[in-house]
């Protein structure tokens, strides 16, 4: 007669064992083999165990010990089994377990064939539906597979499996120890591993006893591994029992209950992670909460659904569609459907085409019985869906596309534009005249070839020496309004010829009279807008600098906070409460603050470029920076000078700046607003930029001057977005002069220039 090891030893055997393990695809254990490893040459590796365990020599490997994440903050401890072992367990199993079959009851239902979780909860329900029994016990082990006893379960064994050497084997699969990835050893005195292929039947088996005292006491009994679910007819039963069951459990099984529950059938109670009262399956909303989190795991992942996605949403559908009713299938359904519209409108570029997206919501199944019998007219839809997000996204990438064009040819003949607007001219023998086209240069006789149309000229720029112009110019240029201004050649400006148009005093009596609580108020504002600029300018540079360094980091943190407290300070300030002295006192003040703060900044922002700038310096500066920021700072005084002029302001009836004897000090006062961001700018983005920027005999050079210049002028003809439309800079200086008149001339509200960053 064939033995039971006889059985476990032939390659049929084997060979389904290693079938069901394969089909399983669980990871290998610590001798880091994988299942495709074995699968290649799976033949050799069913002949080597087949000679070890006929000459009772196999020997397996220890289990590697892991935990993995538990509810509640815990661990669970797990064994992994190499696959070699897996192969053996899984034989010994399939020779063994129908003899474990025939023992035990029909109430078990965790790890047996034709039973499981579905039916485990269905029969719950039925015992919860009969109304003999409206109270539950509902008990689970502590720690269940670690505390099971091994003398306790190699007695009883011993009734089931007669083969001695079957016998053997699964007490060296039980008692076999675990190492960590570390390879310390731990020995297993006591419990079964989970992760073990024998685990499962094993703890079953350990149970049996108990299965079979509680049915003995009443037939309204589940149990699910170690989770019990035992319907009484009152309170007081579920007491007895409680105590009856505690009492086998400890003495007999040398085991420990969790805290029991005992409960009315109709409040509800959670077993297998469902919801169960005595008239429906449910789900918690936490467990609702859960399941929709791995239902959106779902990604789009190289032309198909992510493996993991899937796995979840199969996983769902296996366990909780049998159980849950359609109601609660429809909204997961719903959350699921939603998110796939999701991944399409967010994905819809990575997905190749129609077909693409087609093939993949096959592996997509639902969960209720009307998406199910129309599962052909949801994928109809979410293939609609797809179709209609890349026709309404390639239509607006072809928008965007269009308007990028039209942006750059708006902002070349823009630059065409502003540079037709202006002439800037430092050569040497330059002759500025006029010709039937409008304004003319020639160089020692010869005329230049590239000179920009009369009719768009708005200013000429004369740098330097050497340079004359015919009365005619002059006259055409007054005809035109079109201003001259001469600067020598460290910078300084000397003069302006202006048309009798801009000369006009009529809103200087008005200035003369404004009382100083508005003087007060219009310093306030100026200030607020300057300190407001160079704040907007820092977080410009900070955002854009390419390398910010640790240092420059600290900084802004530093500087950044104190800036925005001074800006605060001046925007409380109440300058219908302070008289001329005292105002004057402290809007400078927080002027003169701000400024050391924005100073300290820059300095830090330009010290790897190796231009030495150390501190603002207005007079007698040698170092690059300051030299620049000084010329810069004239060209911008000439632009305001003349705008001052032309909105019919006094230029020396100034509101921040003490007047000065022939100083045109409200220039001064109104160049504030804009320095920074005209002027500064320009400066460090030509140092940050390393262009070729020298100093010759103490003062900048030609290249250099023209160099600032051009920069200058472009940044003034640049438009931005300024009251709700587009505006040249240049033009958003003369429109804040002209609120300014407005404002001293009749009331109205003044708000000043505040840059965007």
């Amino acid at each position: 007669m064939e033995s039971l090891f006889d059985r476990l030893c032939k390659t049929g055997t084997l060979l389904q064992a290693w079938k069901t393990v394969r089909q399983k695809g669980a990871s290998g254990g610590i001798d880091g083999i994988s299942i495709k490893d074995i699968d290649d040459e799976i033949g050799d590796h069913i002949k080597i165990l087949q000679t070890e365990l006929k000459a009772c020599e196999w020997k397996p490997e220890p289990y590697l010990r892991i935990s993995i994440p538990k509810k509640d903050s815990e661990r669970r401890k797990l064994g992994l089994l190499c696959v070699r072992d897996k192969i053996v367990q899984q034989a010994i199993r399939i020779v063994i377990e129908p003899r474990f079959e025939r023992l035990f009851v029909k109430n078990s239902y965790g790890y047996r064939p034709d039973k499981g979780h579905t039916k485990a909860i269905k029969f719950v329900r039925h015992c919860c539906q009969n109304k003999k029994y409206p109270f539950v016990l509902r008990l689970d082990i502590d720690n269940y597979f670690d505390t099971i006893n091994h003398d306790i379960l190699f007695t009883r064994l011993r009734s089931v499996i007669p083969d001695e050497e079957i016998l053997r084997l699964v007490k060296l699969c039980v008692q076999m120890g675990n190492v960590n990835k570390g390879c310390q050893w731990k020995e297993n005195s006591q419990g079964i591993a989970q992760g073990s292929v024998l685990s499962p039947l094993l703890s079953n088996f350990y149970l049996h006893s108990f299965d079979q005292f509680i049915l003995s006491k009443t037939p309204m009994y589940v149990r699910y591994a170690d989770d019990f679910i035992i319907c009484c007819e009152s309170k007081e039963k579920a007491e007895l029992l409680l105590k009856g069951g505690t009492e086998f459990l400890e003495k007999r099984l040398k085991l420990s209950l969790n805290p029991p529950v005992v409960s009315e059938i109709k409040d509800g109670f959670e077993f297998l992670g469902v919801c169960i009262d005595n008239r429906k399956v449910f789900i918690s909303k936490e467990k609702e909460e859960k399941l929709i989190c791995r239902i959106r795991e779902l990604e789009w992942e190289s032309n198909a659904f992510n493996d993991a996605g899937l796995k979840y949403l199969q996983g769902i559908k296996n366990y909780y569609a049998p159980l849950l009713p359609q109601s609660c299938l429809v909204m997961l359904d719903d959350v699921l459907i939603s998110h796939l519209k999701q991944i399409i409108t967010v994905k819809w570029k990575d997905i190749p085409n129609k077909t693409a997206l087609q093939n993949a919501l096959k592996d997509i199944d639902f969960y209720s019985e009307q998406n199910i019998l129309h599962k052909s007219s949801v994928r109809g839809d979410l293939t609609a869906h797809y179709l209609a997000e890349r026709s309404a996204n390639i239509n607006v990438e072809n928008e965007r596309k269009n308007k990028k064009v039209i942006r750059q040819k708006k902002k070349e003949y823009r630059k065409k534009e502003n540079e037709a607007t202006e002439i800037i001219i430092n050569t040497y023998g330059t002759f500025i005249g006029v010709d039937a086209g409008g304004i003319s240069l020639k160089v020692y006789g010869k005329k230049q070839t590239e000179i920009p149309p009369g009719n768009n000229l708005r200013h000429i720029t004369v740098l330097g020496n050497g340079i004359s112009i015919s009365s005619n110019a002059i006259g055409y240029c007054m005809q035109n309004k079109i201003p001259i201004d001469f600067f020598t050649n460290t910078g300084q400006h000397y003069a302006s010829i202006l048309s009798n148009s801009f000369l006009s005093n009529s809103l200087w009596q008005k200035q003369a009279m404004m009382p100083q609580c508005v003087r007060a108020l219009l310093a306030k504002r100026i200030i607020y807008g300057k300190l407001k600029n160079q704040k907007n300018l820092i977080k410009y540079f900070h955002k854009y600098h390419k390398t910010t360094s640790e240092e420059l980091c600290a900084k802004y943190d530093v500087v950044l906070p104190k800036l925005e407290s001074i800006i605060n300070n001046v925007s409380q300030y109440k300058h219908q409460e302070y008289n001329d002295k005292d105002y004057h006192v402290a809007i400078i003040g927080w002027e003169a603050a701000g400024a050391l703060l924005y100073w300290d900044y820059i300095k830090t922002l330009v010290s790897d470029d190796d231009v030495g700038f150390l501190y603002r310096e207005r007079r007698g500066a040698t170092d690059i920076v300051n030299s620049l920021l000084n010329y810069g700072y004239s060209i911008l005084y000439s632009r305001i000078w003349q705008t001052v002029l032309q909105r019919k302001l006094n230029p020396m009836d100034s509101v921040i700046h003490l007047p000065q004897s022939g100083k045109p000090t409200f220039v001064y006062d109104i160049i504030e607003l804009f320095r920074s961001q005209v002027v500064d700018r320009v400066v460090v983005s030509l140092v940050q930029k390393k262009e070729p920027l020298t100093i010759q005999n103490g003062r900048l050079s030609d290249k250099t001057k023209e160099l600032l210049v051009r920069n200058i002028v472009e940044r003034l003809n640049r438009y931005e977005v300024y009251r709700g439309r587009e505006c040249r800079l240049c033009d958003i200086m003369k429109q804040q002069v002209g609120e300014i008149a407005g404002f001293i001339s009749s009331g109205t509200n003044y708000k000043p220039y505040i840059a965007k960053w």
